[in-house]
């Protein structure tokens, strides 16, 4: 799977989290609570590689139970061991 299809799963996952994606001008991409909602904020200007490493970046910490991730996706993860059935 290219970077933009992994991008684009990302911002499907995050959909399914309640996360809303900002792009913004300028500024660190990240993910925080805003009001007590989880935003990830992400710089418009990333390409689709520098994208994918913000949304695995910010993700590698969520937990993820009981959620479908693509295969591709848990490999940016880091959780692609075989042993998990999500």
């Amino acid at each position: 799977m290219d970077d933009a299809s992994c991008v684009r799963e990302f911002e499907k996952l995050a959909e399914r989290l309640g996360i809303e994606i900002r792009r913004i001008a300028g500024g660190p991409s990240g993910l925080c609570m805003v009001r007590g909602r989880r935003v990830l904020f992400l710089e418009r200007e990333l390409d689709d590689a520098s994208a994918l490493a913000a949304f695995s970046r910010e993700f590698r910490g969520l937990n993820l139970e009981g959620m479908f991730v693509v295969p591709a996706l848990r490999k940016h993860l880091g959780r692609d061991d075989g042993a998990s059935d999500w």
